[in-house]
């Protein structure tokens, strides 16, 4: 049984604990009335004993969950269930024990315990269900955007019979260059400074190279603008871009280019 999910530990969700299962249990037996409760409470002070008990929910939901929060406990779907189940057992036990010493109902204090017990469980289950169902659907949608969003930074070079070569991330990238039939692709993998010579034109790249953000700075080379540490200009007026490599990196830029490459690095 795989481990509950990280996000069920972090403190929103314990808060979201703590705020809608006294408020749902206030709201379900004002409006629904199960198991004769007004009977058992009283018509006259039933609101103030919801209010109370709701109270006492709240408090005992507070020390579940940070209990919860802080322990370091390893806890896998079945035994969290369990959990949610020794919360409203734990808070049953108060509960009953308000009605037990304030309604002054001959009978024995378990007897109030065990409708207390049905109190919680049938408005309790209900939060408990829905919480739990909205952290799973939040944490698997962000687990999709992040997925996709690392999917989508990853650039798939093929060569010119269309096979599948390599596969990386554009912001590794360096810059690629052409020469003759292949294009040298340049990468940082581990720290070091990578080359992977693909069979391929520049032609063949710029709509993948436009759509990962790397830029068109010479007939001959694509940069990744977010590796360019600097444009400086030599003695004959030839305009470079130096990457923040560890090896020393120089790239020709062309006028032609230079004002787009400028509108990036902005």
């Amino acid at each position: 049984m795989s481990q509950v999910a990280r996000i069920f530990r972090r403190f929103i969700p314990q808060l979201l604990h703590i705020i809608v299962l006294p408020v749902f249990f206030f709201a379900f037996m004002l409006m629904y009335r199960p198991f004769s409760s007004v009977d058992f409470l009283g018509q006259e002070w039933y609101g103030v004993h919801l209010t109370i008990a709701s109270c006492i929910i709240f408090l005992s939901i507070v020390v579940m969950r940070l209990l919860y929060y802080y322990l370091p406990l390893k806890i896998n779907y079945t035994l969290y269930a369990f959990w949610c189940l020794a919360e409203i057992i734990f808070t049953s036990f108060f509960v009953a024990l308000y009605f037990w010493l304030v309604l002054h109902r001959p009978v024995p204090y378990f007897e109030t315990l065990a409708l207390a017990l049905q109190y919680l469980c049938l408005s309790l289950v209900f939060p408990y269900t829905i919480l739990a169902l909205s952290i799973r659907i939040y944490q698997y949608h962000n687990k999709s955007a992040d997925e996709d969003a690392s999917d989508n930074q990853r650039m798939r070079f093929y060569d010119e019979r269309h096979n599948l070569k390599i596969v990386l991330t554009s912001s590794s990238i360096f810059y690629i260059t052409a020469e003759e039939n292949y294009v040298n692709i340049f990468y940082v993998e581990n720290d070091k400074v990578r080359k992977y010579v693909l069979r391929s034109s520049m032609k063949a790249l710029d709509e993948l190279c436009q759509d990962h953000g790397l830029v068109r700075c010479h007939r001959s080379y694509y940069v990744n603008p977010s590796h360019v540490r600097v444009l400086r200009k030599d003695k004959d007026g030839i305009i470079f871009a130096e990457l923040d490599a560890r090896e020393e990196m120089h790239i020709p830029v062309s006028k032609k280019y230079y004002d787009r490459l400028v509108e990036m690095l902005m």
